[in-house]
């Protein structure tokens, strides 16, 4: 048994880092309850170690024989007689040693969280912060209302300008949007219940409307004659387009025949 102690006390004594941490290697290898320690085997195994440090010629601090005088007195009070009547309510001798275990073990194992975290941030950098350089304050200058006033007007002309010309541009986009296909066919459609032969370029020319509202007149002569409302004429190459209306049919509204713009 001393020499399976010595190869232990070789393996594991260099990373002991105080006597709590032997003796909650020897309750952890035992499987002991922390709660319930058999002070009479682990006070034995704990004096083993320093016995094997000794051969080993290994120096052994204080605290560890300060723990040594702790255990073999606990020893010697668990192995005295229990004399009197409030001989139950003793307080064990072991408790102030269970609690300073309790501690340490709390501690050894946030430890471990440490150096995880060690671990993992220890690769990152930081830039250092940076001095912030007093600014001074700029001198007041002095400006007369005058110049103040000359300023602001030049600066809303120029707003003025340039939000007057995106206006009539937006003017002309919402002109356009305003050009509706069925309008169209209605207006033509009510040119045409008159009985009147239509001449398309004296109805729908650039000179009275926009290139869009013609576009979309041309579309709505196209839709009417579609569904035989009416019928077209040109008697030459890029010549003048009639538009003649259709004989009625039962009363049916075109409108119904004509699909959404």
């Amino acid at each position: 048994m001393k020499s399976a102690l010595t190869n232990a006390c070789t393996l594991k004594l260099e990373n002991f880092e105080g006597p709590f941490d032997l003796l909650f290697y020897l309750i952890e290898k035992n499987k002991i309850d922390i709660y319930d320690i058999p002070i009479l085997i682990i006070t034995e195994q704990y004096l083993d170690y320093l016995n094997a440090m000794q051969e080993l010629d290994l120096e052994i601090a204080s605290e560890f024989l300060v723990m040594a005088s702790t255990l073999l007195h606990i020893k010697s009070r668990m192995l005295l007689p229990e004399k009197g009547p409030l001989a139950e309510e003793t307080v064990d001798p072991r408790e102030e040693l269970i609690i300073k275990l309790l501690e340490y073990k709390k501690y050894k194992e946030y430890s471990k969280v440490l150096s995880e975290r060690e671990a993992k941030w220890g690769k990152a950098h930081y830039k250092l912060p940076e001095a912030i350089p007093d600014i001074e304050a700029d001198n007041e200058i002095e400006v007369s209302p005058m110049i103040l006033r000359s300023c602001l007007l030049d600066v809303l002309k120029r707003y003025r300008d340039k939000m007057s010309d995106d206006s009539k541009k937006m003017k002309r986009i919402l002109d356009q949007e305003k050009v509706s296909l069925r309008a169209k066919i209605r207006e033509l459609l009510g040119f045409l219940k008159q009985g009147i032969r239509l001449c398309f370029s004296k109805v729908y020319n650039t000179k009275n409307k926009s290139r869009l509202e013609v576009a979309t007149g041309f579309l709505a002569v196209l839709e009417v004659v579609k569904v035989g409302f009416a019928t077209l004429e040109q008697h030459a190459d890029f010549g003048d387009i009639y538009v003649t209306p259709c004989e009625k049919k039962n009363n049916i509204d075109p409108m119904i025949l004509i699909e959404d713009d």
